[in-house]
């Protein structure tokens, strides 16, 4: 027995295989999602003969990477399914919300839907559940509004954080200002504003000036 196409799987019936979550804390608002468990049983169910997953380690042995800045957190999941590999990288999350410090709980709940998700895109078991969140995410005013706000916030952090080690690296405000090609009032409203292709912009002079070794 072999493993269902993945039109087959992509229209297979989960109404009975389904948890329900809410898509941001205090929301009514749910979503369907089918938990690690059920997904490897529905596999066996669907022609699967050898189910095998885990995590990618970085270079520490640790299951969880970073951004070159140390934020952003996230897991690469593999998956075997009757010899067949996928990968697949998964943010560290609670819901909507990126976890900043994530504990053990926090990496394997990502482990977790990682496999789903690597699944649902390589064999179509679950996709339809994915597609539906994410255009409930995406559709939705009061959440978009949330994961700008958020994003601003990271991206206020990074320009802090950063400005402060090239501060230290050019010596002065005045140096370091003319090699931005900026001034003290352009930053100062370009941190306040939610443009954030001008931040990561700056994000990214920053890291040069730091990654320069000739300054």
């Amino acid at each position: 027995m072999t493993l269902k196409s993945f039109n087959e799987l992509f229209e297979l019936d989960l109404s009975n295989e389904v948890a329900k979550r809410p898509v941001k804390k205090n929301s009514d608002l749910t979503l369907d999602y089918l938990e690690w468990a059920n997904c490897i049983k529905l596999l066996y169910e669907n022609g699967a003969e050898k189910v095998r997953y885990g995590m990618v380690k970085n270079e520490n042995s640790y299951p969880c990477f970073y951004n070159q800045n140390g934020e952003s957190a996230f897991v690469t999941v593999w998956v075997e399914v009757d010899g067949e590999r996928y990968e697949e990288d998964y943010p560290v999350v609670n819901g909507i919300y990126p976890v900043s410090n994530p504990n053990q709980l926090d990496i394997n709940k990502a482990k977790q839907r990682g496999f789903v998700k690597a699944v649902a895109i390589n064999t179509g078991l679950g996709l339809g559940l994915w597609i539906k969140e994410e255009h409930v995410i995406n559709n939705d005013k009061e959440i978009q509004r949330e994961l700008s706000q958020n994003e601003t916030s990271t991206l206020n952090d990074q320009v802090t954080t950063l400005f402060a080690k090239a501060l230290q690296k050019t010596g002065d405000k005045d140096s370091l200002y003319t090699i931005l090609q900026s001034s003290k009032e352009e930053i100062h409203k370009l941190y306040k504003s939610n443009d954030h292709a001008a931040k990561k912009i700056l994000i990214s002079q920053l890291d040069v000036i730091l990654n320069d070794n000739n300054s």
